[in-house]
């Protein structure tokens, strides 16, 4: 109750009092009573309604606080929720590299491998460029059949002995390609060194861009006559190729690094003119591989698989070439 409705109430009684002194019927008094009592309800009821604006305003600000704080609790929440690592960002100037693919495991005993399949283990990465049998006992892999990419990490004190043919190759931690048919075979040198041994006992070293190719067993004559010598291995690494093993130690360097493109490049700027055309073949099949194996371009690969064939037609690649273009569909673009 108010505390005007006391007043009120008085003033009431004090009118009923002097209308009674005049003589003022009842039901005038009546109606003036009621008058009386309507008019100081309203005036309550318009007293009380002055603060309800003060606290409506009050509650709804109280409201939209909690609303606001409810919602910003939510979207950092959800943001939360949402994070994901950033990716690193790349070496300026070099394309990511595509993932390499799988390998299995590189056990020990009988081993077949279909073209593109490679294994790895204890350091070793063999990828076959051509279906291929091996057959592995230690730190010994004997090539039987086929042509293979061999990935050697460094192992001072334990070569790693690679057997095609008659041919024994230590490896010590490089990269080189082992092709091995009928008996006869070839050896190319990526990077690193090598130390071979024939099958007459001597040794050849060969550095990076060298190959050394050996020729079938000759067979048993008919009669009974002394047994010819086959005739030595050669390395294929005339002295005019100044410069090669150079640029491939250069272009081994910047594949560990993964910087194919600058590797596509390097090759590309060389100085190769005075090259013996083995080597300058050598050079232009890096530069396929690259393109294909490493950046995953194939337009490019295709293009330059396609010159490649023109300017050595029928090479010692060629075959791994054409299965390459096939694989790509180089036909089609």
């Amino acid at each position: 109750m108010s505390e005007r409705e006391p007043e009120a109430i008085a003033r009431i009684r004090a009118v009923d009092e002097a209308l009674a002194r005049r003589g003022m019927s009842p039901v005038a008094s009546e109606r003036v009573r009621q008058s009386l009592v309507r008019h100081a309800q309203a005036r309550s009821l318009r007293a009380r309604l002055r603060w309800w604006p003060m606290v409506a305003f009050a509650a709804g600000a109280a409201l939209m606080a909690v609303l606001l704080l409810e919602r910003r609790e939510a979207a950092v929440h959800d943001a939360v929720a949402r994070r994901e690592p950033v990716a690193p960002a790349s070496t300026a100037g070099e394309s990511s590299a595509p993932p390499q693919p799988p390998c299995g495991e590189l056990g020990a005993g009988a081993l077949r491998l279909d073209s593109d399949v490679c294994l790895a283990g204890d350091g070793v990465r063999v990828s076959a460029w051509a279906p291929a049998r091996l057959e592995r006992a230690g730190d010994r892999v004997t090539v039987r059949e086929g042509e293979v990419m061999f990935e050697v990490d460094p192992r001072p004190g334990r070569p790693l002995h690679v057997i095609a043919g008659a041919i024994d190759i230590e490896v010590v931690g490089t990269r080189f390609i082992v092709r091995q048919r009928d008996g006869a075979g070839r050896v190319s040198l990526l990077e690193g060194r090598l130390r071979v041994r024939a099958g007459d006992g001597s040794v050849v070293a060969l550095e990076a861009g060298q190959e050394l190719a050996w020729p079938a067993p000759a067979a048993p004559p008919v009669s009974p006559a002394p047994r010819r010598r086959p005739p030595p291995a050669t390395v294929a690494a005339p002295s005019s190729d100044a410069g090669l093993a150079e640029v491939l130690a250069e272009v081994a360097t910047l594949r560990r690094e993964g910087r194919f493109r600058a590797a596509v490049d390097r090759l590309r700027a060389a100085d190769s003119e005075a090259w013996s055309a083995r080597s300058r073949q050598l050079v232009s099949f890096e530069i396929g591989t690259l393109l294909e194996r490493q950046l995953g371009d194939a337009a490019a690969a295709c293009a330059h698989w396609r010159a490649h064939r023109e300017r050595f037609p029928g090479g010692p690649r060629d075959e791994i070439v054409a299965r390459s273009q096939a694989r790509l569909g180089c036909a089609e673009r």
